[in-house]
């Protein structure tokens, strides 16, 4: 049988610079979209059977990504590939069989890599980029817990209650140790919407960085539940703060040595002190309401993470969607310049009750787990009821 040459270093790999991907759903697209932003990049509908097609007349390209799923022998179709494919050409692949034989045998005809679905960004930018697009950054290895910031577009579109939720749903999917980090330091509300009560460690924290170790912030954090830790402050609205960005450098890297995931409600606008947070998240996402001051700060948002991180780190969360009056989708869509990456309905009075009660909206609303599940998989690459053995094995 034909096999996938591995590629080899040309000069056609830099004048032929196209990376064409044939997935044939839109979680996949989205995730090659983010994960390879930056490329010379083209996304198709269809599989390898639509791959193999295209370059029977156009073999302008250096990475092929392709889609083998359903497919019910892709061997036959690889084979099939291998004979119009130009040996210099990347391969990766997508497919729904999780076996680790399965990967074994691909990587020995040569495919460069690939990748079960669902996948995410994440699971783009550290294990097809480094290898189809050669990037040394993104190949490099981040042992820290993974930054989420969420940053509300506008006052009251339900900001911390998404990043509550969302950290006890990391936990309850994961498992993981997650760190829910306010930095709302002043008229904060993390700890009056969980009914807890903070001291002043964090504030200390941050403005002396030499006087936080890991046990000072144990101190300082409060356990929601046995996975779930609580770091914020409760300032006085005339206290002259200092915050330093060595303060919220040092906090951070603290956090990330002990906890899997840290979920960051932000301030916005953003100091400049805390632009290392913004840096250190791997997924930024900007909360809006269906509103036009929710759409011009949203974009403002999103413009200003992207000058301080880049593009790829930032998701649009359309928070209370049908909510009634608010503005019309196509507006939506017109304004922010491409659909929601995330989108949360109006799940009713139970959030406010939730808040007023001071308990996580988790356990009094129905359907915020089912809303939240799609979010939890982007930012894990884990499903809403299992973790995926095949992405831990190739971790390994």
């Amino acid at each position: 049988m034909a096999v996938v040459t591995p590629p080899e270093e040309t000069t056609s790999v830099v004048t032929r610079n196209r990376v064409v991907c044939f997935v044939d759903d839109e979680l996949s697209a989205a995730a090659l979209r983010k994960g390879l932003d930056g490329s010379n990049l083209v996304i198709r509908r269809g599989t390898i059977r639509h791959a193999t097609r295209m370059l029977e007349t156009d073999t302008d390209l250096a990475v092929l990504v392709t889609d083998i799923s359903g497919i019910d022998d892709p061997f036959t179709e690889l084979e099939r590939l291998a004979g119009v494919c130009p040996p210099d050409v990347r391969v990766a692949l997508i497919g729904d069989n999780r076996e680790i034989t399965f990967y074994r045998e691909l990587m020995e005809l040569g495919v460069t890599e690939y990748l079960p679905r669902p996948i995410t960004r994440d699971m783009v930018l550290d294990q097809l980029r480094p290898k189809l697009l050669g990037d040394v950054a993104a190949a490099q290895v981040d042992r820290g817990g993974h930054v989420v910031s969420i940053c509300g577009a506008q006052g009251g579109a339900g900001a911390t209650s998404i990043a509550i939720n969302l950290a006890l749903q990391l936990a309850e999917t994961t498992k993981a140790k997650v760190a829910l980090l306010d930095l709302h330091l002043q008229n904060g509300e993390t700890s009056v919407m969980l009914g807890l009560r903070p001291g002043p460690g964090l504030r200390i924290a941050l403005e002396n960085p030499m006087r936080a170790d890991t046990l000072f912030l144990e101190r300082a954090g409060i356990d929601v539940n046995e996975k779930v830790c609580l770091i914020s402050a409760d300032e006085d609205l005339d206290a002259q703060l200092d915050i330093t960005e060595a303060g919220v450098r040092h906090v951070l890297s603290l956090l990330r040595q002990r906890f899997n995931y840290i979920v960051v409600d932000v301030p916005v606008p953003f100091p400049p002190s805390i632009y290392p947070v913004i840096k250190t998240s791997r997924h930024v996402l900007v909360l809006l309401e269906a509103e036009v001051t929710g759409l011009r700060n949203a974009h403002a948002l999103r413009t200003a993470v992207t000058n301080i991180a880049g593009k790829d780190r930032v998701f649009t969360l359309l928070n209370r969607a049908n909510r009634a009056g608010g503005l019309p989708k196509a507006t939506i869509v017109k304004a922010l310049g491409a659909e929601p990456d995330m989108v949360i309905p109006d799940l009713g009075k139970g959030m406010t009750q939730a808040v007023n009660l001071g308990i996580p909206a988790l356990k009094h609303v129905s359907g915020l787990r089912r809303h939240l599940a799609p979010i939890v998989r982007e930012i894990t690459g884990v499903g809403s009821q299992r973790k995926s053995r095949w992405r831990r094995l190739l971790r390994l």
